[in-house]
């Protein structure tokens, strides 16, 4: 005696699948799913193909794709299925890039924060720089720096800060006193000048013509956040320029 497929109402199907009676009926108003007849009541009945199809939805679904590209997948050949998750692939693959350049920008502002008063004013300077560093460093120079910093350790960076500010500070005060930028103590302000800033780029050409573009473009007060004027900048290049 040949027995009669089982089939299911939509309630029933919506129960045995984790979906909901609305997403069916959507997929049934958008032909993505039709239900294998009608009762005489009105009522859709599901029979083994229709599930069949139905997890090949989930599944593709489960993937992410769009409805769209499921309903392509489903009704073209296998070639231009794989096309499709291929396309779908590199969209993923894209977002995944997108979110690790999202998790790095995120682990430097955490950095940055330890680093200072976390106040409103604050997040605005820390997003302000990080912003203007991103258009001139590439992503690979930033994990250089990054990880130089990590290398030195807060102690040593806290402790070249200072000593850039001091250095910023003796420098100035020679420039506002009219002192010569050949004058013997310019000259060893501007060698220290050149030593720490290697020690920033750590002689990588690219870093330092990314530095030095910053500045160009942002102007020196910008790109120091306030501790170089251009008229201190211009005395140390002449400095620089004055040696034999």
């Amino acid at each position: 005696m040949k027995t009669e497929p089982r089939t299911w109402k939509v309630g029933e199907l919506a129960t045995a699948t984790g979906l909901t009676v609305r997403t069916l009926h959507h997929y049934d108003r958008i032909g993505l799913l039709s239900p294998r007849e009608r009762t005489p009541a009105g009522y859709r009945v599901y029979g083994p193909d229709e599930v069949r199809r139905l997890y090949q939805i989930a599944a593709l679904r489960r993937l992410g794709l769009s409805l769209d590209d499921v309903a392509k997948v489903l009704v073209t050949e296998d070639a231009d299925a794989r096309s499709t998750i291929r396309r779908h692939l590199d969209a993923v693959e894209k977002a995944i890039a997108a979110n690790e350049r999202l998790r790095e920008r995120l682990e430097r502002l955490l950095d940055a924060l330890d680093r200072m008063d976390a106040s409103s004013d604050g997040y605005v300077d820390v997003m302000e720089v990080m912003t203007m560093q991103e258009s001139y460093y590439t992503p690979e120079q930033l994990e250089q720096l990054r990880a130089r910093y990590e290398e030195y350790g807060e102690d040593r960076i806290k402790a070249v800060e200072k000593e850039w500010a001091d250095l910023i500070a003796a420098a100035e005060e020679l420039r506002a006193a009219g002192t010569d930028p050949s004058d013997p103590r310019v000259q060893q302000i501007a060698t220290r000048w050149q030593e720490l800033i290697e020690m920033f780029t750590g002689g990588d050409p690219g870093i330092r013509e990314s530095l030095q573009k910053m500045y160009e473009t942002e102007g020196p007060e910008k790109a120091s956040r306030g501790m170089v004027n251009p008229e201190l900048m211009e005395y140390i290049a002449r400095a620089m320029g004055s040696r034999a």
